[in-house]
């Protein structure tokens, strides 16, 4: 076992996903380098129960416990039953020796607010972020998102944006996970340029057989997530298969919504669009391989993981302007770059490209070159070493004062929120409780 301990901090990390994938590569490379990292995972109790039986899941699991589910050593505590933002605020994370165990933290979970914690102890810390916590939401809203509106137009949203910027400003290190990140990091945070720099997540083109025949589309992703904007791409798709009816859309990721469903039926494209749902590893290295273009409709990405992964593969991407590809989607390069939101730029840039065989090649070969400079496994390893190295070597280590500072802040928040959800909850308490029991 190596003396130096590190600890990947990692909060929402169903598999499978984009954050179990960034975990997954700590852990390798940080055993590649001698270490011997644990993953700390605050685990949400996702069973159909009550909010009594939640907070007794919550206490009862105060130590950190071995998960023998997980593909490497992970710890896990049970988060609060509490809303998102607040469930970063996990009691093991904010007092107590957890943290203590190890000599540096990396983290690699999501938005910047799972970080937090640290922050308010003063644990130094690695960031590998993917998108801005407020940018993420800014796109769900503007796809339609109601859950993301009500926390846009909530009270408490200045909040969240000021706890991820303070998040930013104390980070020891922040590793964007592409250019767009970068640039916004500088544009909120500019404090934070010293620490900053453009880190992909890395990826291969392993090969694999054919499952799919003929000519397809591909996007891969949680297809029911309004961010991801799948009904822009049902409609340009309408309209490139009018044009070129042997080529079919496939969509991975998720199982489809009856909405979905129902669109594809209603434009009449029930045998062109084949849904795959969750696909295994070896099913999606044959999607990207044999794929002619891949597709992002999104309104907004901090990355898309899948899309570096397409390109490994040697496949040209048409991508909106959300965000994550650009600097990545160069228009004549390694594909093209559309406006955001715009169904007939798409629909144009996919059929004028699915009709040239030569330009996709040639892109396609962009593409696998891009990949080949920035985001090979060794190129990701030798941008991550230099700054977990300088982590260790700082030796600083949380003050028991910061603990219970921390402790104090996520008591003052949680009030508030109470004090909040009490007022909006008033009327009904009153009618139905409190009316019927005094027979007033």
């Amino acid at each position: 076992m190596a003396e130096e301990r590190i600890a990947v901090l990692t909060i929402q990390a169903a598999r499978p996903g984009g954050i179990p994938t960034v975990v997954d590569w700590w852990h390798h490379f940080l055993q590649e380098w001698g270490h011997d990292p644990v993953t700390v995972y605050a685990a949400f109790d996702e069973r159909e129960i009550g909010l009594a039986e939640r907070l007794l899941v919550t206490l009862r699991s105060w130590r950190a416990s071995p998960n023998p589910d997980e593909p490497t050593p992970t710890l896990t505590v049970a988060a609060p039953p509490v809303p998102l933002w607040l469930f970063y605020f996990v009691p093991q994370f904010l007092i107590g020796p957890l943290f203590n165990r190890f000599d540096a933290i990396v983290y690699a979970g999501g938005p910047v607010l799972g970080a937090l914690p640290l922050t308010l102890r003063g644990i130094p810390t690695v960031l590998w972020m993917g998108t801005l916590y407020e940018d993420e939401i800014a796109g769900k809203v503007a796809a339609g998102d109601p859950w993301a509106e009500r926390v846009y137009n909530s009270p408490f949203w200045p909040f969240l944006r000021w706890q991820e910027r303070l998040v930013l400003r104390q980070a020891t290190y922040i590793l964007a996970q592409s250019p767009y990140t970068q640039r916004r990091i500088r544009e909120v945070v500019p404090v934070a340029e010293p620490g900053l720099a453009m880190v992909p997540v890395p990826v291969a083109d392993t090969a694999a057989g054919r499952m799919i025949e003929g000519r397809y589309l591909l996007n891969v992703s949680r297809i029911n997530d309004p961010r991801k904007n799948i009904p822009l791409l049902l409609e340009a798709f309408a309209h490139v298969h009018q044009a070129h009816p042997d080529v079919r859309l496939v969509l991975a990721g998720d199982e489809p919504s009856p909405a979905l469903i129902a669109q594809v039926e209603g434009l009449g494209l029930a045998g062109a669009v084949l849904f795959r749902g969750k696909v295994s590893a070896a099913e999606l290295r044959s999607l990207y391989q044999y794929a002619e273009v891949f597709v992002i409709s999104s309104a907004q990405e901090g990355l898309g993981i899948v899309m570096v992964e397409a390109m490994a593969h040697g496949v040209p991407v048409v991508a909106t302007d959300c965000g994550g590809p650009e600097g990545i989607v160069v228009t004549g390069r390694t594909g093209h770059l559309v406006p955001n939101g715009d169904r007939d730029a798409l629909a144009a840039a996919l059929t004028g490209l699915l009709a040239d065989p030569a330009l996709r090649l040639q892109l396609g070969e962009g593409a696998h070159a891009f990949v080949q400079e920035h985001a090979t496994p060794q190129a990701v390893g030798q941008a991550l070493r230099p700054p977990v190295e300088r982590l260790l070597g700082q030796q600083e280590r949380s003050r028991p004062v910061m603990s219970w500072i921390a402790a104090g802040w996520a008591v003052l928040i949680f009030v508030a929120y109470m004090v909040h959800q009490m007022r909006l909850l008033w009327p009904s308490i009153r009618d139905q409780l409190l009316v019927p029991a005094l027979g007033l």
